[in-house]
């Protein structure tokens, strides 16, 4: 299970996380969140391949003011307004993923007002099925609840950042899967 802690604590936008570029840190990623962490294409897609029973929960949605800007939104000034959205991904009543939103109210003003409606509803689909949205700025840390990754995307031409915590849940399952595969392909 989660961290309790997850909903008052663990704000992964806002501590000072050691977030650093994917090329720094790729040699020294573990196996087990390789593929996890440096995926190009949905996060919610590959989830929902590997899981039977994927569901989103709104843990908060929510304005909040940012005493200093985020690295990756040069333009801001502090303090920063944002639309914040956390959620867990699951499989089933298992925590995978916990995942944080930040969007610039700016950007919401620029057309991204849609996504302060997900509800239950996973941002990956919206983002990776809208013609012209790109992804940069792709970063990694560690945390007392495991590996994260964020990275910046331009929805519109207009500015949003997602950062995704891979809990034990799932690197315990990934763990399974590739012990399975690789016995297999030693038999």
């Amino acid at each position: 299970m989660i961290d309790p802690a997850f909903d008052t604590n663990f704000d992964p936008d806002t501590c000072n996380y050691d977030w650093q570029g994917l090329a720094t840190v790729e040699s020294n990623l573990p196996n087990e969140l390789r593929y996890w962490l440096t995926l190009p294409t949905s996060l919610t897609q590959a989830l929902k391949r590997r899981a039977d029973d994927f569901s989103v929960e709104v843990l908060e949605q929510r304005q909040i003011n940012l005493a200093l800007p985020i690295d990756g939104f040069h333009d801001q000034q502090a303090p920063c307004p944002m639309f914040s959205r956390k959620v867990l991904l699951k499989q089933g009543d298992t925590p995978w993923v916990a995942a944080h939103t930040l969007i610039p109210l700016s950007s919401l003003a620029g057309g991204l007002n849609q996504l302060t409606q997900l509800a239950n509803k996973p941002l990956g689909e919206l983002l990776f099925a809208t013609p012209g949205m790109r992804k940069d700025h792709l970063q990694v840390c560690t945390t007392g609840l495991g590996w994260g990754r964020r990275a910046r995307y331009h929805l519109h031409h207009q500015p949003l950042l997602v950062s995704e915590f891979f809990l034990p849940e799932l690197i315990l399952y990934e763990h399974k899967r590739l012990t399975l595969l690789h016995q297999t392909h030693s038999t």
